[in-house]
């Protein structure tokens, strides 16, 4: 069987990059896109290539970027005119192949591997995207060629900007093994923690690991890492079009203000398990984890996950386990800018649930009939039809 060519294409900047179309002097300062400050959404979501080498990172406030940079130069998002642009470079990937996945806005995972009669190998194919795209579009996109996803995706942030990096099935070892295991798909700061507590520190040290070992250390998640760091991940890239199943669902939201009062926090989870609830049922699925994020005024981001003794999507459910994590680890320290919670370790309905000894059945029947019926209330009437009676 012939070696895979996946291509990882992540256009560069892409908010920022696609403000400079429309202002081109924007490209001769530092420029961000970012959140209304006033609202306390002022954080980072693009940057041009000014700003990011003034040392500006995504995601971080305005007034953190602004003391790296007073001269900045801020504009609101126009999430409409982005998506626009998303559009039109998937069209430019569906003149290559019908096998596109979209990954976020501005980015596409593409198997190219039928492709390469018409058009040349992965690198070629590469270059003609990055023609067409600025030729077209006015923007630049780095691509990761290699033979599954999770490298290719790897390789899309080692030539940024504009740039090409391949990793092959006979070179992978040699280009890789070096680099952090952070760089590696799904490696985020928790799990970094856990990969340093047992020693582990590059893409390397996680591939020479037992699988056992991450297996323990991690679960499933681990064990899926252990197989990309081997380059034995061979999950296929989805036809235009296709929309793979969700692995997570979750919703957060900033604060009108900080604050420590737990009853309030209860309130706005309750409104966030609710509108998981009726994700989970339009989806078709149960959440067998949940998982609380907290961003206090200090901006540490602390996360906390358990698993559930059964999988659920009632509201009252995830809202009592998101509850008892907070409560357990004790983690309202400081006061709370941002909370969120996230159902995970997603399960087809299809598959069925188990029945446990540890769960009124009846009750849960009643709690799920429930919530289909106010599901049905708020798509005809609106979200604000029903509140509970702590949102009033």
């Amino acid at each position: 069987m012939d070696e895979r060519i996946i291509l990882h294409c992540d256009l560069d900047n892409f908010f920022a990059s696609v403000e400079c179309v429309f202002r081109p002097e924007l490209k001769n300062v530092p420029m961000i896109v970012c959140g209304n400050e006033s609202e306390r959404h002022g954080v980072v979501l693009a940057k041009n290539q000014l700003a990011k080498k003034a040392g500006i990172k995504t995601a971080e406030t305005v007034w953190q970027a602004r003391k790296k940079c007073p001269g900045l130069v801020t504009v609101p998002p126009q999430m409409a005119k982005y998506r626009e642009f998303s559009v039109k470079a998937r069209e430019i990937y569906l003149r290559y192949t019908d096998l596109v996945e979209a990954f976020s806005i501005d980015e596409c995972w593409l198997d190219v591997t039928g492709s390469t009669r018409l058009f040349g190998n992965g690198e070629q194919i590469a270059k003609r995207i990055q023609t067409d795209m600025k030729n077209e579009l006015g923007l630049t996109v780095s691509v990761g060629v290699s033979f599954n996803k999770y490298f290719a995706k790897l390789a899309s942030d080692v030539n940024k900007p504009d740039g090409i990096f391949i990793v092959g099935a006979d070179d992978f070892k040699e280009k890789l093994y070096k680099r952090p295991a952070t760089e590696l798909m799904g490696v985020g700061e928790s799990t970094r923690a856990k990969l340093s507590s047992v020693g582990i520190f590059t893409i390397g040290d996680l591939a020479s690991a037992s699988e056992a070992l991450m297996k323990k250390l991690l679960g499933k998640h681990g064990e899926g890492l252990w197989k990309a760091a081997n380059g034995l991940e061979c999950e296929p890239v989805l036809r235009y079009g296709d929309a793979p199943r969700p692995k997570s669902i979750g919703r957060s939201t900033t604060l009108s203000e900080d604050t420590t009062d737990l009853s309030y926090l209860r309130s706005v989870l309750a409104e966030l398990s609710d509108d998981i609830s009726s994700s989970l049922r339009r989806e078709k699925l149960f959440a067998a984890s949940v998982q609380i994020q907290i961003k206090d005024n200090l901006f540490k981001v602390s996360q906390y996950q358990k698993h559930l003794s059964k999988p659920t999507r009632i509201a009252d459910e995830l809202l009592k386990a998101g509850i008892e994590l907070i409560n357990d680890n004790d983690a309202i320290k400081n006061p709370v800018r941002l909370i969120g919670i996230t159902a995970g370790d997603l399960t087809d309905e299809a598959v069925g649930v188990q029945l446990s000894f540890d769960v009124d059945e009846s009750h849960s029947e009643k709690m799920e009939e429930l919530g289909v019926r106010v599901d049905g209330l708020r798509e005809k009437y609106g979200k604000s039809v029903i509140k509970r009676a702590s949102q009033i």
